[in-house]
């Protein structure tokens, strides 16, 4: 009976087993922000079966002598280099942008259906991905002694808590953490977002309940470590206020939760997006001074 009740708990270790990545490209650009000119580095790791992590990093034009405190951001389905156009001041940080596949932005097409399979693939490919570029992170010459952090907005913050609690596997020390307009319940977050009406809509949510379960939040949020930022909206109809409270009640203290009386983040609501990187970027200044 034990070694049944062990084998859910070693297939979500072997699928999310991060297999060592190696650098596949590296091509630098500069490109300027509001205050200065910024140099760019778009990468790419070959991590195997794992696929490709593909990553962006922004890094002011004067590097101190001290090196850099490091955030990577993992957003919604506007990702990577596009991602970054959404931080106005990049400021005296290195600012890391993950890229997802092409496959895992089928989620949001009407014909996800016919590819859950091959996306299931690319979803479960992240977190491996994630753990291989902090440890590239970690071995740059330009980053500080601080712990880098995380901030996940909308299905970004999903992979917060598998990522956590990943990384302190593998013994990767991760600074303070935003979780901005995510939820846990994978049954609850599909049912609210696939592209289905009528009947559809139950079934396939609950298929893809049982196919995403082992990077669903509600696995791992209960055993994060570390001082986290909240953010959720109320009225927001992609991610309920159902799923967004079993994840703010998940996550273990220390801890910061806040509602704001907003729908969903999208990319063409400047204000709300400006809003939000606000609020995260005030707090990860604080936490990161203490």
């Amino acid at each position: 009976m034990v070694f049944k009740a062990l084998i859910p708990l070693l297939l979500v270790s072997i699928l999310l087993r991060a297999d060592p990545c190696s650098v596949q490209s590296v091509k630098r650009y500069q490109v300027p922000d509001s205050l200065e000119m910024r140099t760019y580095e778009d990468v790419i790791l070959d991590c195997g079966k794992n696929g490709e992590a593909l990553f962006t990093i922004s890094l002011p034009e004067k590097i101190p002598p001290e090196g850099l405190p490091c955030i990577l951001i993992v957003g919604g389905l506007k990702t990577g280099r596009e991602s970054l156009e959404f931080v106005p001041d990049h400021g005296q940080y290195a600012l890391v942008a993950y890229e997802y596949s092409d496959m895992l932005k089928q989620l949001h097409k009407i014909n996800v259906l016919w590819h859950l399979y091959a996306v299931r693939k690319a979803a479960l490919e992240v977190p491996p991905e994630l753990i291989e570029i902090l440890k590239y992170l970690y071995e740059q010459s330009w980053i500080n002694k601080q712990p880098i952090s995380l901030m996940g907005y909308s299905f970004g913050a999903t992979y917060m808590p598998v990522t956590y609690v990943k990384a302190e596997e593998e013994g990767l020390k991760l600074g303070p953490g935003v979780l901005c307009y995510g939820g846990a319940g994978i049954y609850c977050l599909f049912k609210a977002n696939l592209p289905f009406l009528g009947w559809l809509r139950d079934p396939v949510a609950a298929i893809a309940a049982a196919l995403f379960k082992p990077i669903d939040p509600i696995l791992y949020a209960p055993k994060m470590k570390g001082d986290f930022l909240i953010l959720n909206g109320i009225y927001d109809k992609q991610i309920p206020m159902e799923c967004a409270e079993r994840l703010q009640h998940l996550v273990p203290q220390p801890k910061t939760v806040i509602n704001l009386e907003t729908e969903h983040m999208h990319p063409k609501n400047t204000e709300l997006n400006l809003r939000l990187i606000k609020i995260s970027r005030t707090w990860l200044d604080e936490k990161r001074k203490q």
